[in-house]
């Protein structure tokens, strides 16, 4: 039957088929060709149609994506888009945590403190300025920062850098008039260390108090340079000659006079008597001077040396002098007025006798005749 129609009759659409077009989705019907009848039914054929119904489309199931044909659903591609991002969130605030918020400090060693400050500002960062002294770095230079250079800090943080104020340096700060010992303390606490302790005699300053230092007052100098100190020994005063006293008259007339005094543990044999002062130290020779609480030691006497003479009769004048100067003695040679000989034939202490270490042997030579 249909290889009756011609193509404009198979193309044409039913009426019923434009009713069930507007009439929507729900009523779709489906043009089916009925059995074959006479030629003549052909044109009844050609106005008459029969619908099928179709049986409904079962529900979609609540949760599942709309797909298209051979597509993804809508639903699906916001998820994955929803995870990217996500992804790329956690991403951004792991590298924020760790490494985002924080800034790698430039190096600015050896560079001027407005260099260093300008190349720290501009990263970002904040500045302290901690001065010191450095004998390597110049004055004005940076001698370091912390934290340093290359180590990570957060933004907007502080980083310290340590300007060097050049070579170190302490000021001698003026101790005249201090005592010795508050003046020390004085020093020392400048970084200075105590050198020389020269005392001098001063009418106008009291005993132990500084007169002078050297350095003067004022100087600067490297830390641990010494400073020579000047000490007032107080108003000179004349040491009396106290030798060949006792030494109870010794120590009261020295005491007297505002001095000190000491007892040498040693005795000497001296021309002085036993017991006596032999030695003084300072001595008291009539231009010497010290100061009141200075301290004089005194040496006690035992007495003259006994030594024995040798025998030197006999001798020419020179052994005979030789041998007695050689045993302590002194020697006067006593010549004959006529004819004077060369040896001896007496002398002024008999020898193996004993006479005083230091007293004088006189020797008498023979006189001779041609």
């Amino acid at each position: 039957m249909r290889a009756a129609l011609t193509d404009d009759q198979l193309d044409a659409v039913p009426p019923q088929a434009r009713e069930d077009t507007s009439a929507g989705a729900e009523n779709r019907t489906t043009v089916i060709p009925r059995p074959a009848a006479a030629v003549d039914d052909e044109q009844e054929l050609l106005n008459h149609t029969s619908r099928l119904e179709l049986p409904p489309e079962p529900p979609r199931q609540q949760g599942h994506d709309r797909r298209g044909r051979g597509g993804m659903s809508r639903r699906g591609i916001v998820t994955i888009v929803a995870a990217v991002l996500l992804a790329i969130a956690l991403a951004a605030g792991v590298w924020y945590v760790s490494a985002g918020q924080f800034t790698e400090v430039p190096p600015v060693l050896r560079k001027t403190q407005a260099e260093a400050e300008k190349k720290l500002h501009g990263a970002g960062l904040d500045v302290k300025v901690v001065n010191e002294f450095s004998d390597v770095i110049p004055k004005g230079k940076v001698i370091g920062s912390k934290p340093g250079p290359g180590e990570r800090v957060r933004d907007t943080g502080t980083v310290t850098i340590r300007v060097s104020q050049g070579p170190p340096r302490a000021e001698v700060p003026n101790v005249v008039g201090m005592p010795l010992a508050e003046a020390k303390r004085k020093i020392a606490d400048q970084g200075l260390t105590i050198g020389k302790v020269i005392r001098r005699f001063s009418s106008e300053t009291a005993r132990d108090s500084v007169l002078s230092t050297s350095p003067v007052s004022g100087s600067v100098r490297r830390p641990e340079t010494p400073v020579s100190i000047v000490v007032s020994k107080g108003r000179p005063i004349d040491i009396p000659d106290v030798v060949g006293d006792s030494v109870d008259e010794a120590r009261s007339e020295l005491e007297d006079e505002g001095f000190k005094v000491k007892i040498a543990e040693r005795q000497v044999f001296s021309e002085e008597d036993k017991g006596s002062v032999a030695e003084q130290s300072p001595s008291g020779d009539g231009d010497a001077e010290g100061a009141k609480g200075d301290t004089v030691t005194l040496t006690v006497s035992k007495g003259v040396q006994m030594i024995e003479v040798p025998d030197v009769t006999g001798m020419t004048a020179d052994d005979a002098k030789a041998q007695l100067e050689g045993a302590g003695f002194k020697v006067d040679v006593e010549k004959a007025l006529l004819f004077p000989g060369d040896k001896v034939q007496d002398q002024s202490v008999d020898g193996g006798d004993e006479a005083p270490k230091g007293s004088t042997i006189t020797i008498k030579l023979k006189g001779g005749v041609f």
